[in-house]
């Protein structure tokens, strides 16, 4: 699989707290990323990093060239009195694109998040259906690499299992922030953990969520009996 992003030795602080450092990993097409870590550990920052909403304090990010980034965030807000199709199309103002394609890609887009109508304002819509138009503007732009923060947040259960479909089946890579296990196991394909438990910040596992709790109990029963031998 091809490399669509990679970061080395990524650091930052906020004040003279440190989140995290020397974070390296890679992220190929077709690969679903987990990850998970401690509260205070970093991961929405660590998102926001690799999405390009935040610099990092030292450290370097590669890119292959012309992929496109999606990044829907923990809270989204929408103005009041836009509608949802306005929304969407929005997102891809700056497309060259003709009237029908225009429109078509909005109609599509809208029908792949569940809403049956595109004028439905803003002001109306619940927590739910708000995520799911946050996901919406951002499939619109047909991302090669997809960014999620805690993306079941607000939906209900009819909603996971649309986001668990559309995740699973998707052409694009993601990467999703989740303190949801079930979701975890159910869509992706890697895991990674930030902590500074690992020798490396970071402990990365391919398979699901269930899998790397086992490779994770392993690892740390290893380094304990290593660290004894050492003592």
């Amino acid at each position: 699989m091809a490399l669509l992003e990679s970061c080395t030795s990524l650091s930052k602080s906020f004040g003279s707290r440190a989140l995290f450092e020397n974070i390296s990993l890679g992220i190929s097409e077709g690969e679903r990323l987990g990850l998970i870590g401690p509260n205070g550990a970093g991961k929405s920052t660590l998102l926001r990093i690799l999405s390009g909403q935040l610099e990092p304090d030292s450290g370097s990010i590669s890119m292959r060239r012309n992929t496109r980034i999606g990044y829907v965030p923990q809270q989204t807000a929408f103005p009041d009195g836009r509608t949802a199709a306005e929304i969407v199309a929005e997102a891809i103002a700056g497309e060259r694109l003709d009237d029908l394609e225009r429109a078509a890609r909005i109609n599509i887009t809208l029908g792949r998040a569940g809403f049956s109508d595109g004028a439905v304002r803003t002001e109306s819509l619940s927590g739910g259906w708000t995520r799911r138009l946050a996901i919406a503007r951002e499939l619109a732009r047909e991302p090669d690499l997809l960014f999620l923060d805690e993306p079941t947040n607000h939906l209900d259960l009819e909603g996971i299992l649309w986001l668990e479909k559309l995740l699973a089946s998707a052409s694009f890579a993601s990467v999703v922030v989740s303190h949801d296990r079930y979701f975890l196991d159910n869509v992706v394909n890697d895991m990674a953990e930030i902590d500074r438990v690992y020798p490396e910040g970071i402990l990365r596992v391919e398979g699901g969520y269930s899998h790397f709790l086992e490779t994770k109990e392993a690892f740390l029963l290893a380094q304990s009996s290593r660290q004894e031998s050492l003592a």
